[in-house]
């Protein structure tokens, strides 16, 4: 255990930046004042219960000097004084708690902000490389459960903190009360926590893992499931992606219910055990003394201080429970926040004069090269393709060309400037790319042809007209236009046309076409782009393409064959 917590603590002093540990720190000096307070709490109810039950008690010891300081005549004034003033600190002690436990919340939930954005930021900087090693839906899990996940668990380690300084003072007060008897209950309390709390603890985490495991396969079937909804009604395999994401269900289940029944454990134990050690010492002390009177001040104490620690302890275990169970999450968020982020510039660069790659290399894994020494120049204005079998590079190459991937070997140069990460944001703002398939999200138009850059009506509207889709949306809402997840209700070539809106959008100097028009039907993609044709106009137009008419209208073809332009 101990090595977990060392683990837990280490990766959070690593990833926590310097004003939430000093949040964390003041919050830590909130939660031992309220421990202090809550120990108060509990002491001031026997010296109450004694002068108020024996008015005598007030001419002996720190009551006489009390009573005295006060120069009160009459006890009864004394005790409804003491009365009043203990329930004032009760009522200070309840807005008390209440404030702390807003603070503690709001550090909560701007924890969980603070590690969602952190990892929402990584996954936008890693390269393109990186990016489609990982699962989609693995991605969202991590920055909207995760993240929360971790969140949860600084609170709980907040709690164990504030729960133990609470029981730290109340069992140093019953060491002043009767060392001995707290030292015995002390001993039997221990050994049964300490069996308790280590089966617990290996208990939750492991299904702290399998709730990770059954998360990211639920995760992934719905994912999968709604992104191939339509093949999925097709084949009619219904019932066996229902068992899957039945089955997941199941085990996420299941952990949350034995994790939840294990967190009751530790309150039946101890609750039922020091109560009944406490029952066990009053019949002792009836049995060794024959004297109710020297039990009742020390029991009601002992009573009392139990009452608020055993609770405590019980607490302290479910956190450490509930840490358990989700310290995967933080060994997870740890490992993908320290992912290597690309560093990219936005130097000034020009493009007038080429294109130029010299001796590029690129593999996926290693040994096996998808681009292999090649050297090429595109000069500005030109129409360009790149054509070839499938597997042949054409597409790792373009993106090659356009600054997602960084080449292994050799180098790729705009006007003889060097492509490097000072200028990599650069080129890419010069670009325009439309891709085989074209996303569209649940959204207007305007939004998917702006898709997360700041809206321009006007030039919103001048790029559908460049792609020959504004007739049609006049005769829907226009701009307003919602197109429906996936653009559902648009036909293929008017998804196309969007894509190409959005390519036109910021009006790139150089328009790259990723076998765009494939998966249109003849008619439809040779209309599509005779229209790319007359709105590339001077601009550089880079195509990738199987089919011959698609590239009639270039002015070179660059084959490639095994990662190797051939002619």
């Amino acid at each position: 255990m101990l090595n977990i917590v060392r683990s837990i603590f280490q990766k959070l002093n690593m990833l926590l930046d310097h004003r939430r540990k000093l949040i964390l720190l003041i919050l830590v000096f909130f939660a031992i004042l309220l421990s202090l307070i809550e120990t108060a709490g509990i002491s001031v109810i026997m010296p109450f219960i004694s002068v108020a039950s024996n008015p005598e008690t007030l001419n002996t010891g720190y009551y006489k000097y009390f009573y005295d300081l006060f120069r009160y005549e009459n006890a009864t004034d004394f005790i409804v004084l003491f009365g009043i003033i203990i329930i004032l600190f009760y009522v200070f002690r309840m807005f008390y708690n209440i404030a702390f436990n807003y603070i503690l919340n709001k550090f909560s939930y701007g924890t969980y902000r603070y590690f969602a954005t952190k990892l929402f930021k990584t996954y936008l900087g890693i390269s393109y490389k990186v990016y489609i090693q990982k699962n989609p839906s693995v991605l969202s899990q991590m920055i909207l459960v995760e993240a929360n996940n971790l969140s949860t668990l600084v609170y709980y380690l907040l709690q164990v903190f504030s729960e133990s300084f609470i029981i730290l003072l109340l069992y140093l007060f019953l060491l002043a009360v009767n060392w001995q008897m707290t030292i015995v209950l002390t001993a039997i309390l221990i050994l049964i926590t300490i069996i308790v709390f280590l089966t617990l603890i290996r208990a939750s985490k492991r299904q702290g893992d399998k709730r990770y495991a059954a998360n990211e396969r639920l995760s992934r079937t719905i994912w999968e499931t709604f992104n191939n909804y339509k093949f999925i009604k097709l084949k009619g395999n219904e019932d066996e992606i229902f068992e899957i994401f039945n089955d997941s269900t199941s085990k996420m289940s299941r952990t949350t219910i034995i994790t939840l029944t294990l967190g009751a454990v530790p309150k039946n134990i101890l609750e039922n055990l020091g109560f009944s050690l406490l029952i066990a010492a009053v019949c002792f002390i009836l049995w060794r003394y024959d004297s109710a009177s020297m039990v009742i001040p020390v029991i009601s104490m002992y009573a009392l201080a139990l009452y608020r620690m055993l609770p405590a302890i019980n607490r302290i275990l479910g956190y450490f429970n509930s840490i358990a169970y989700l310290q995967l999450s933080l060994h997870r968020i740890y490992d993908d926040l320290n992912l290597e982020i690309e560093e990219e510039g936005f130097e000034n660069l020009s493009f007038n004069k080429s294109i130029r790659g010299e001796n590029l290399w690129f593999s996926y894994l290693e040994g096996g090269d998808v681009i292999k020494d090649i050297s090429f120049e595109i000069k500005i204005g030109e129409k360009v393709a790149f054509i070839g079998e499938s597997g042949s590079g054409k597409t790792t190459l373009i993106d090659i060309i356009i600054g997602i991937y960084k080449p292994l070997k050799g180098n790729l140069y705009i006007d003889e400037v060097l492509i490097g990460k000072n200028n990599i944001r650069s080129w890419r703002s010069k670009i325009g790319y439309i891709p085989q398939l074209v996303y569209l999200f649940d959204g207007t138009v305007a939004e998917n042809i702006a898709f997360g850059s700041k809206q321009d009506k006007n030039k919103i509207i001048e790029a559908a007209k460049k792609a020959r889709i504004w007739d049609f949306l006049e005769t829907k809402e226009g701009i307003n236009t919602i197109v429906g997840e996936g653009g559902i209700q648009l036909s293929g070539g008017q998804r196309q046309r969007i894509g190409i809106a959005r390519a036109l959008y910021n009006d790139p100097e150089v328009l790259v076409l990723d076998e765009a028009t494939s998966s249109l039907d003849d008619a439809t993609e040779s209309q599509i782009m005779d229209e790319i044709y007359d709105v590339s106009g001077n601009k550089t137009l880079i195509i990738v393409a199987h089919r011959l008419s698609t590239i009639v209208h270039c002015e070179r073809h660059i084959c490639l064959e095994n990662g190797s332009i051939i002619k």
